[in-house]
């Protein structure tokens, strides 16, 4: 199996770091909200 090149590696990487960055500001989100009705 032929390595893979360098720019098509970061390419996908790059993929899977902004859905990881999506998926953690989603959750940020969720949270804060469920902290502010606990303290309103």
């Amino acid at each position: 199996m032929p390595t893979m090149s360098n720019s098509r590696r970061r390419k996908i990487q790059a993929r899977q770091r902004k859905a990881k960055n999506a998926e953690s500001r989603v959750a940020k989100i969720a949270k804060k909200e469920r902290n502010a009705k606990k303290v309103g």
